[in-house]
């Protein structure tokens, strides 16, 4: 998607963002599906590092979309994620326990979508700490 091709994007459509830092951080893929009309947002979020042992934090996330006005020219896009691990229940498993969240994001976009900055929290063990992590984030 070329950034003359997101300057226009009302509706439904999709989203792909990376997220990148430091050699070595944590990064942050997200596939999103954007709805502009009910301002929702769904998709799957994807934490890895190359670290022994590899870092694979894998969410199902949703969330909102949000126009925002900020000092200094223009506006700005925010979207609230909030994630849970992806379950994969056997067939005719019947309802399962309450599962933890384990992803949270906020998102600053520019206007055409194209990139912005993310602060996303992850934790890798459901009852363990949280790892937060500021990085910038780019349309892929």
């Amino acid at each position: 998607m070329s950034t003359t091709d997101v300057k226009q994007l009302a509706g439904l459509f999709h989203l792909t963002l990376h997220s990148g830092g430091a050699p070595g951080a944590p990064t942050d893929t997200l596939n999103l599906t954007v709805y502009t009309p009910k301002r929702e947002v769904t998709g799957y979020s994807l934490v890895t590092q190359a670290t022994n042992p590899p870092l694979h934090v894998a969410s199902h996330v949703t969330g909102t979309l949000i126009y925002e006005t900020v000092t200094g020219p223009g506006s700005k896009i925010r979207i609230d994620l909030n994630g849970w691990p992806e379950i994969h229940w056997p067939p005719q498993a019947g309802i399962g326990p309450v599962i933890p969240q384990n992803y949270k994001a906020i998102l600053v976009l520019e206007p055409n979508y194209a990139s912005g900055v993310i602060r996303y929290e992850y934790r890798t063990d459901l009852s363990g700490p949280w790892h937060v992590v500021e990085q910038p984030v780019h349309a892929a």
